[in-house]
């Protein structure tokens, strides 16, 4: 019977995380295709714009680590100034993410996106992220 239960609260769990990921993914998507859409982006449907940027966010995970951390290591040890390290972290950001769009625009036949409509996608998704870049270990506000 406990057994049971703990697979019930595994599966809500999981399924209240995929609802919240589809959810964010949509809102992003929403909001980067209307700016995509004057270079570019085709799609059928707005399901389609959602699967684009869930997929496309997923692919981009792996090479999207690295362009978070490098920049901030560089930063770190004293290497490039806090302007440098951010606009670093802009320029692979953007980079990893239009390319994991891309990897999905391949696969994905719903949805046409052009190289420069997937860079505007990679600067505006790298945006919330860069806040995070140069910030001391000393700049956090919570106690």
């Amino acid at each position: 019977m406990k057994e049971s239960k703990r697979w019930q609260d595994i599966l809500i769990g999981v399924g209240i995380l995929a609802a919240a990921t589809f959810l964010i993914a949509g809102v992003c998507g929403l909001v980067c295709a209307i700016f995509m859409l004057p270079l570019g982006f085709r799609y059928e449907s707005l399901w389609d714009i959602v699967v684009f940027f869930f997929w496309g966010s997923l692919v981009a995970i792996p090479i999207s680590l690295v362009a978070e951390a490098l920049p901030k290591a560089l930063y770190a040890l004293g290497k490039l100034p806090r302007w440098g390290a951010r606009l670093l972290y802009l320029a692979l950001d953007s980079f990893a993410t239009a390319l994991g769009l891309a990897v999905v625009d391949m696969f994905l036949e719903s949805v046409s996106a052009t190289d420069v409509s997937l860079w505007v996608a990679g600067l505006l998704l790298a945006l919330p992220g860069l806040k995070d870049v140069g910030k001391d270990a000393g700049d956090d506000k919570t106690p």
